[in-house]
């Protein structure tokens, strides 16, 4: 069995843990384990990101040499931390001095970064390392009837040269997900649009405002669901749906694109974490078929 080392980052154990016990789940049940990063720290997407390069290299480079000193890839299930690791994994790549002054404060733990781990956001295990072909023959409850939209996140598919995931002008990983597991995927206005997390602390009802449009431009095309690959893309488009402004009787689920997979190779709920979900997913269950 393959294996690849999981970075949880510091949204998804807080926020969606269901996202982190489905994905152990599923890539158990399609031949990949995943194994525990011990004593990892917080990317610095965004924040540290903003206020100094060096502070942000530092932090991606000792967890990209955690996995180093394990000889393991790195697993990222949050759109933002992948984009973190990879952006800096290329900088420390390509800037010697860069790397040299990472190193120093890394020899402080015994660390060392030498480049040779990777970073594979969760679609590229999807689709690279496991494989469409082999997803489709583990099917065995396909979904029948059910029309779904994609949404993959900003900081998963761009920018393009240095995180490599797929097409960010038209992306299909997702959505190729969904047809195989039998039901149909939908395109509509602003599929590539950000859901308005990052907004969140400048801005909350711009933030808000530009999540809402991205669900009701999925409903019009007339999706029932929406499957995200991306936590904090994931909590903002669901959370947006809830509020004063808001009606629920057009609400409709966000989930998780191991949660949509999980019941399709006949993983049970619960350990996929579907009763956590805030949007209810039944409209998604209900639609699965019988055992092949």
């Amino acid at each position: 069995m393959k294996e690849i080392m999981l970075y949880r980052g510091c949204t998804t154990p807080v926020r969606l843990p269901a996202y982190e016990a489905a994905t152990i789940a599923v890539l158990g049940k399609l031949g990949v384990k995943v194994v525990e990063m011990d004593d990892a720290n917080c990317c610095g997407a965004q924040y540290v990101e903003s206020v100094s390069r060096m502070a942000f290299a530092a932090m991606s480079g000792r967890i990209l040499a955690l996995a180093e000193k394990e000889s393991q890839d790195i697993l990222a299930l949050c759109g933002a931390c992948s984009g973190s690791l990879k952006i800096n994994k290329h900088f420390l790549d390509n800037d010697e001095k860069a790397r040299k002054e990472v190193n120093e404060l890394l020899s402080e733990e015994g660390l060392k970064y030498t480049g040779k781990t990777r970073v594979r956001h969760l679609l590229q295990v999807l689709n690279e390392d496991i494989g469409f072909e082999a997803i489709e023959k583990a099917i065995k409850k396909p979904y029948k009837g059910l029309k779904l939209a994609a949404h993959y996140g900003c900081h998963v598919t761009r920018p393009y040269e240095i995180v490599q995931v797929d097409d960010p002008e038209n992306p299909t990983i997702i959505d190729r997900l969904i047809e195989i597991a039998g039901a149909e995927a939908v395109d509509y206005v602003g599929k590539t649009r950000c859901c308005g997390g990052p907004l969140l602390a400048m801005d909350e009802s711009l933030a808000t405002h530009i999540g809402q449009d991205k669900i009701r431009d999925a409903i019009a095309a007339g999706a029932q669901g929406m499957v995200t690959a991306c936590v904090f893309c994931d909590i903002q488009l669901t959370q947006v749906q809830f509020g004063e402004d808001t009606d629920s009787s057009k609400m409709i689920p966000v989930i998780p694109i191991v949660q949509f997979l999980g019941p399709a190779l006949g993983i049970k709920e619960d350990v996929l974490g579907i009763e956590l979900n805030k949007t209810s997913p039944d409209i998604i269950l209900s639609a699965l078929q019988e055992a092949k």
